[in-house]
């Protein structure tokens, strides 16, 4: 039972702004085999780039892309072949309509398509040629019958299974293509090794200046292209969707950012590349959105975002052994670990049922007079944030 004043409804022009619900409202009523077949695949691959951050807004997905254009196009080439991919296989696996309109059941072989082509060729030796592209394509394939099952998989505790296909499928192709190259351990490609530069004199001093573009371009780092005129482009995007969200995003990139410098010695280039940033950066912004985004929220994500960077460093040592990259693992683990709380017997954070933006999430949590509970069961058609009577 609700308590939601009859007829109540939001302002029209909230469906404007944030997740641009008006665009999914009209197009998911539009037929697959028809000419609208191209907006709808469209809309559902920008919200797909987008959605990899909690930015479920075409325009921010727009952004993203650019920023991949201008950042390595290899990038963009690989993101918009798996966005493809990912809505014809979504189709193929019947997935909801509103998951693959809002791109939910696309962004994990999105991910896999950036990062195999920004980090794999380094490790694996492999060009990026014919082949490597066919590699990509057969990642992407599996990541949408990984995404679907490990979903079914964790439904009984409602829980998301977030970047975890996308971090199965990639160590997965790496390790493989290392196989294929009969490298083994930390052993690198002959190529690789030959273009490491060594510094005669490292400097012991801490650049802040470059400690600061880390935390800037940790936004880039997401898709792999951590330049600084992408990853402007990037957090213009985020900031398009949600200036709330895009504030728990810089919050975390400076907290990963300096757990980085604190257990990294110089000449700290993982720290200056943002390569620490991002993994406590997205674990503060997916907080933000799961959750209504209040006090308690914000010290939860500062606490969370550690736990993210703690992880990171915990676990680098581990990964680098089989020279994979730590990938979006600590993000998981750390944003899965605080999600749950939401689960248990009088939580003190507020779950969102069907997310739009953090911004409505706090105006429908006010408007329903700071009465609601967890809604962790309702169907995607249903309110936002239900209002329950005890």
């Amino acid at each position: 039972m609700n308590n939601r004043r009859a007829g109540e409804k939001s302002p029209s022009w909230l469906g404007w702004v944030g997740d641009m619900s008006v665009i999914t409202n009209y197009l998911i009523t539009r037929p697959w085999t028809s000419a609208w077949c191209v907006p709808k695949a469209v809309n559902s691959i920008l919200r797909a780039v987008g959605i990899v951050a909690f930015a479920n807004n075409p325009i921010s997905g727009f952004l993203i892309m650019a920023g991949m254009f201008v950042g390595n196009i290899n990038v963009f080439w690989a993101c918009l072949l798996a966005g493809v991919i990912g809505v014809v296989f979504s189709k193929v696996l019947n997935q909801p309509e509103n998951l693959i309109s809002d791109g939910v059941v696309v962004f994990n072989g999105i991910l896999v398509g950036c990062i195999s082509v920004a980090v794999f060729p380094a490790l694996s030796g492999h060009a990026i040629d014919s082949m490597f592209w066919l590699y990509i394509t057969l990642a992407v394939v599996i990541t949408s019958y990984v995404d679907k099952g490990l979903n079914a998989i964790m439904a009984a505790s409602k829980m998301p299974a977030l970047s975890i296909p996308f971090n199965f499928s990639a160590a997965i192709m790496l390790l493989s293509m290392r196989t294929a190259a009969n490298l083994q351990g930390m052993q690198l490609p002959e190529v690789t090794v030959a273009n490491l530069s060594v510094e005669a004199n490292v400097t012991q001093e801490v650049d802040w200046g470059k400690v600061f573009q880390g935390t800037l371009l940790a936004s880039g780092q997401i898709y792999g292209v951590g330049t600084v005129d992408s990853s402007i482009l990037v957090w213009l995007g985020f900031f398009l969707f949600s200036p709330l969200l895009s504030v728990f995003f810089y919050m975390g990139s400076v907290i990963g950012t300096m757990i980085g410098l604190m257990v990294s010695v110089a000449p700290y280039t993982d720290v200056y590349l943002g390569l620490w940033g991002y993994n406590a950066m997205l674990t503060a912004g997916g907080l933000s959105y799961f959750l209504v985004p209040l006090p308690g929220v914000f010290l939860a994500a500062i606490v969370a975002a550690c736990l993210a960077g703690a992880v990171q460093a915990a676990t680098v040592h581990i990964f680098s052994a089989m020279t994979v990259p730590v990938l979006s693992y600590p993000f998981n683990v750390a944003t899965l670990l605080f999600l749950a709380i939401s689960t248990t017997e009088n939580p003190s954070f507020v779950w969102v049922g069907r997310k739009t933006f953090p911004e409505q999430h706090l105006l429908k949590y006010f408007s329903a007079g700071r009465s609601l509970q967890i809604a962790r069961d309702l169907p995607e058609t249903e309110e936002p944030l239900q209002t329950i009577v005890k």
